[in-house]
């Protein structure tokens, strides 16, 4: 059954939660303000999102427009922000800020049984937290767009209404799309098996909506660039130990950012030299030699900048309660200041640890190393997985370059 609320009083609870979740004063002034505004413009009305977009709708024609720049760019984004806001915590009880949310989603009455189900099954088939923390995501997005169009329970859902969620992703990278469909697809093919749709929706999805494979070159640094990167750190202070030591293990040991951020004290093996983890992404092994920078970078962290903490993982947060860091944290911050302090510009490619990881893998194959032993090393399920790398190897792929006979256009 859908909840029945007016919009003074939902404004009321989410105001409440803000309060609760310490928002600022000057956050507050701004929400509460869209929220009488809300209120006074619904009158006794029960919400629904559709009453808040409409109230949207007529607060920038009374004002003109929407402006994006300027004074009263902030006040105004701030109508949207507080009426997205209410969508959400209407739907799921929770509010979502930005991309850093860590809690469990509640989903909507109706959707409950099925969506939890349906992500059981994917834990169950062994799929990486992060596929699942994505995935959740993408899904309240898909709810919230279904409550927008008045659609509550899944066996109001037709094809018209996938349709019509598929071309709101109009803007989105080929990948992101291409993603966010496939899992659409999953979900709409395991609620008709499981008889919670009356028909099979996913199959009439087609198969070449977006295109197929990569099309992206994978970002790389060169081998100097990454060298200015790692002396652009300052070793003087327990953060820049840190952070020093975790670059190093991306730019030697090509690890993933969710291997380095989880790593714990028991993986290396010091008497052998190795590192040994189970990977989170692939939930395979992988065991790795320990290069002489690296094991002393993590050794000099531990003794001279590591806080004293009950953690299990090498690195932790330098704040209290000095706990290791949030599953869902990629570590951008530390790579994007390095870079900045180095002075190497990214002219708008991605520069985040992966970056590192695609490198090691570009340098290696450079190097004449072959895609197996660079699969192993990375720790890929499948050698194949090496063939994007070859994109950004040009030197390699010049030399794939055939000669042709050129003949003068009187012989023909």
């Amino acid at each position: 059954m859908i909840r029945q609320i007016s919009v003074g009083n939902l404004c009321g609870e989410l105001g409440g939660l803000f309060d609760k979740l310490q928002y600022s004063a000057d956050s507050m002034r701004r929400y509460n303000k869209v929220f009488d505004e809300f209120t006074e413009y619904a009158g006794k009305a029960q919400y629904s999102q559709q009453l808040g977009t409409e109230f949207l709708a007529w607060k920038f024609n009374q004002i003109g427009g929407f402006v994006t720049a300027g004074t009263y760019s902030k006040d105004e984004m701030y109508y949207f922000r507080a009426i997205r806001s209410l969508a959400e915590y209407y739907n799921f009880g929770v509010i979502f800020r930005r991309h850093d949310f860590r809690g469990e989603i509640v989903w909507p009455e109706p959707f409950r049984e099925c969506t939890e189900k349906f992500f059981l099954s994917k834990t169950e088939y062994g799929v990486s937290y992060g596929y699942v923390r994505s995935s959740r995501m993408v899904m309240k997005d898909f709810i919230l767009f279904l409550d927008a169009l008045n659609i509550h329970t899944p066996q109001q859902l037709r094809y018209v209404h996938i349709e019509q969620f598929t071309h709101s992703l109009v803007g989105w990278s080929t990948s992101t799309v291409r993603s966010r469909i496939s899992l659409l697809r999953n979900y709409l093919r395991f609620l008709f098996l499981n008889g919670y749709i009356p028909e099979p929706l996913a199959e009439k999805i087609p198969a070449g909506l977006t295109p197929r494979g990569r099309r992206k070159l994978p970002a790389v640094w060169s081998e100097d660039e990454i060298r200015r990167l790692l002396e652009s750190v300052d070793l003087t202070n327990p953060n820049g130990k840190r952070n020093y030591a975790m670059l190093l293990m991306a730019a030697r040991l090509g690890l993933r950012i969710g291997d380095i951020r989880d790593l714990q004290l028991s993986a290396i093996d010091w008497q052998a030299c190795t590192l040994t983890i189970v990977q989170n992404k692939t939930k395979e092994p992988l065991t790795l030699p320990l290069p002489e920078d690296v094991g002393w970078a993590v050794i000099d962290y531990l003794k001279n900048g590591r806080p004293a903490t009950d953690s299990k993982n090498i690195f932790v947060r330098h704040v209290p309660p000095y706990d290791g860091f949030a599953v869902t944290s990629n570590l951008y911050n530390i790579i994007a200041k390095a870079l900045s302090r180095a002075g190497i510009p990214c002219d708008g490619k991605p520069s985040g640890f992966h970056t590192l990881r695609h490198s090691v893998a570009t340098h290696l194959l450079q190097g004449g190393v072959e895609a197996a032993t660079i699969s192993d090393i990375l720790g890929h399920t499948s050698p194949e997985t090496v063939r994007h790398y070859l994109q950004a190897d040009t030197a390699s792929l010049r030399k794939c370059a055939l000669e042709v006979e050129v003949k003068p256009y009187a012989e023909g």
